[in-house]
């Protein structure tokens, strides 16, 4: 078949989407010289019409025709609203095994193909039927067959993220310099953040922000008025101009604080509100914000930040896993329930059925009412992963029950189901635009309106204050409780027991380890303290697993004794016991624990393979040397090794780079500050690929700048650590 054949029988058609839906595939089939899906696959299982099964809302599959590893292609009739059969094509995304391209045809007029990878930002390709016989447009058709990677978008999720926090840096900074309140300057942008969003994802009207700021250029002046009049309108609902706004509440909106921006800093707010905010990640949003609004953040923006995949390390086993097996038990149960309603007849029939549905329905309230405490949240990053985690559990038990032939229902979850401790203001606001924003973006992703009246639900159950310590009522300082969960994550702060006093003060650190004096020893990493709490709610709160990111010294000496306790009483269910991981802005390595109440069908798994126990020293020997004793011979002949006062490590690329530079304008190398890093453990191991800036104790200021890379990542990366320490470091020499 020719683009003109093509074009003449199918271009305005009336034919309907049921009959012609079908045939309108094969000729393209034919048009491109592709093979149809009962040539390719006769056994339909990889490609074929009317993926899945049955629909309780009628009609047949999930999609009129799906190719695995391709695409999945919903059809309507001519002129019909092609948003909403992409919006049903996205419900069943994940029942077709998310495929990178959703295309969507009203068979007579338009075919859009829209991506769907989940890093890469969104980009759709439109093509009129008029314009098949444009050899470009056909050809993206023909990648949508055989090559979708060829329409994968070059630009990923992270580098928008990035380029946005860019823009908002150089504003927080220019802000805070004129003289305003860094509280208040994190207040403000965050509401220019999610105006940006909402106008992208159309919870505003018309790119109404937008306007709004190209308005305002004109006129600087104006800018205050026109945003003040915005914020009023979101707080409760209203109006600005002839355009409706939606109730947004949630307490972003609760005043209306503006300041004047100057025609410069509007064209900062212009350029990132042309971008396409859709695809920003919400998993690094707050981080990378944080370093930007926060001004003892600053010298942080260049560095890297956690990303999901490493969160899914703790998130995994810690949620994922245990609820995803119980679904596949629940559906099983299903499953033999349906089959049995299939059989039977009349009251029978009914019975099995409503029995299908107590199952279903007793897991979605499980899942309904399980909550996820981070009780040192930073900007979010873990809550939102866990949120998204578990909205997708549900949407994939609502998906599989309705293809087993029972109702669908609406998603449930929320971001009620998250919970946060953190004592930074800065973070905690940024902690609840990222939940929010994530939660928006599933829904609309997963082909769902998001909630209304109001758009933001309040999220209170993020508060900033301190996870260790709080006053009781007659202001004694006592141990901080936690609200209960379910579940606990997070990357509680990084302090080795050297540093804590220095870094948090003599006062506070006398009084945490007062308070928990008895539980935890002396000499413990600060993250510990964490660990026993989380280990303290599994045993008081019914917690059901606990996964947090931990030093790596949390394995040895006085650190490693509340493990022995978990050891002891309940289960490590994973670890990795050396990962690279960056913090405050430096590459340090650290182990990631699960632990819960044991249960005979948990495979514990270590460095990612499965392994009968794990012992407190995190090894799976079945000579746990966590029991060894002290041999009396070795006495007053060993040496406790170098104590890193600060985030002198090196990301081994970095460090390699440097390496083979040119020497520097003295004729020095960088080697002669840049030095490998072992411990005891590297002695009986393969040696580690892990560096270390040092200066020495005889360089100054001035010949230690010579060596150009090193002293400029110190600058930067840690300088600001070391001017936070106070009076009280046990460490102040100028360099490490």
């Amino acid at each position: 078949m020719t683009p003109h054949d093509f074009i003449k029988k199918w271009s305005g058609t009336k034919l309907k989407e049921r009959a012609a839906a079908h045939e309108h595939f094969l000729d393209l089939c034919r048009l491109l010289e592709e093979q149809s899906p009962a040539e390719a696959d006769p056994s339909g299982l990889d490609y074929g019409f009317e993926k899945g099964a049955t629909k309780t809302t009628g009609g047949k599959g999930f999609a009129d025709v799906f190719k695995r590893g391709c695409f999945g292609w919903e059809y309507k009739g001519t002129h019909a609203n092609l948003d909403t059969a992409f919006a049903q094509l996205q419900r069943y995304a994940v029942a077709l095994d998310n495929p990178p391209l959703l295309i969507v045809s009203d068979i007579g007029t338009t075919i859009r193909i829209h991506t769907n990878w989940t890093n890469s930002v969104s980009k759709i390709y439109e093509i009129p039927i008029a314009d098949i016989a444009d050899a470009d447009k056909r050809g993206w058709l023909k990648s949508a067959f055989t090559d979708p990677e060829a329409l994968r978008p070059k630009k990923t999720r992270q580098e928008l993220t990035e380029e946005i926090a860019g823009e908002f840096a150089a504003l927080a900074k220019s802000l805070r310099e004129r003289g305003h309140l860094p509280e208040e300057v994190a207040h403000f942008i965050n509401r220019l953040v999610f105006c940006m969003f909402a106008e992208d994802v159309n919870l505003l009207p018309s790119k109404l922000f937008t306007r709004m700021i190209e308005r305002a250029l004109d006129e600087p002046a104006e800018f205050e008025s026109f945003a003040r009049d915005l914020f009023l309108a979101m707080k409760d609902g209203g109006r600005v101009g002839f355009d409706k706004i939606a109730w947004f509440n949630g307490g972003l909106f609760n005043d209306d604080l503006v300041f004047p921006l100057t025609k410069d800093e509007l064209k900062i707010v212009h350029r990132a509100a042309i971008q396409y905010w859709c695809d920003i990640d919400p998993s690094i949003l707050g981080t990378l914000f944080e370093r930007g609004l926060d001004p003892d953040k600053r010298s942080q923006l260049g560095a890297h930040y956690t990303d999901r995949d490493k969160i899914m390390m703790i998130i995994g086993p810690t949620i994922v896993e245990p609820l995803a097996a119980e679904w596949s038990e629940a559906k099983g149960r299903i499953e033999g329930l349906m089959a049995k309603a299939e059989a039977a007849k009349g009251g029978a029939r009914t019975k099995a059925k409503n029995q299908a549905q107590t199952v279903l329905d007793e897991y979605l309230k499980r899942l309904a009412d399980y909550r996820v405490l981070d009780p040192a949240c930073g900007s979010g990053n873990f809550l939102y992963v866990a949120l998204r985690e578990l909205k997708n559990l549900e949407h994939r038990a609502q998906v599989e029950s309705e293809a087993l032939g029972l109702p669908r229902g609406f998603p449930q979850i929320g971001p009620e189901v998250v919970r946060g401790i953190e004592i930074n203001p800065y973070a905690a606001e940024l902690a609840r635009v990222s939940v929010w924003i994530g939660e928006i973006q599933w829904m609309l992703k997963n082909g769902f309106n998001a909630s209304s009246n109001p758009v933001l639900k309040p999220l209170e159950t993020i508060e900033c204050r301190d996870a260790l310590l709080s006053e009781d009522g007659d202001g004694n300082i006592v141990e901080a409780q936690w609200p209960k969960a379910d579940a606990i994550i997070g990357n509680p702060p990084f302090l080795g027991d050297k540093v804590i006093v220095g870094e948090l003060g003599e006062k506070y650190t006398g009084c945490v380890r007062s308070i928990y004096s008895g539980k935890i020893p002396g000499g413990a990493d600060l993250v510990v303290y964490w660990i026993w709490k989380g280990f303290h709610s599994i045993q008081k709160y019914s917690t059901e697993r606990v996964g947090f990111v931990a030093t790596n010294s949390v394995r040895n000496g006085a650190s490693r004794k509340v493990l022995d306790q978990v050891v002891d009483e309940i289960r490590l269910i994973a670890a990795w016991s050396d990962e690279p991981w960056t913090v405050e802005g430096a590459s340090v390595r650290v182990s990631l624990i699960v632990f819960g109440k044991a249960d005979h069908k948990n495979i514990a798994t270590l460095n990612g393979k499965p392994v009968k126990k794990i012992n407190s020293d995190l090894t799976s020997s079945k000579f746990d040397l966590t029991k060894r004793e002290k041999l009396e011979q070795n006495k007053r002949i060993s040496y406790v090794g170098v104590i890193y006062n600060g985030p002198f490590f090196v990301a081994p690329e970095l460090a390699r780079d440097w390496l083979l530079q040119p020497r520097n304008v003295d004729g020095s190398q960088n080697s002669e500050v840049l030095r490998p890093s072992m411990n005891g453990d590297d002695f009986n191991g393969n040696r580690p690929d892990r560096w270390v800036i040092d200066f020495g104790p005889k360089r100054d200021e001035q010949s230690a700048a010579l060596f150009q890379e090193p002293f400029s990542y110190s600058e930067r990366n840690i300088k600001s650590y070391r001017q936070r320490l106070d009076d009280n470091s046990n460490f102040r020499r100028p360099h490490g």
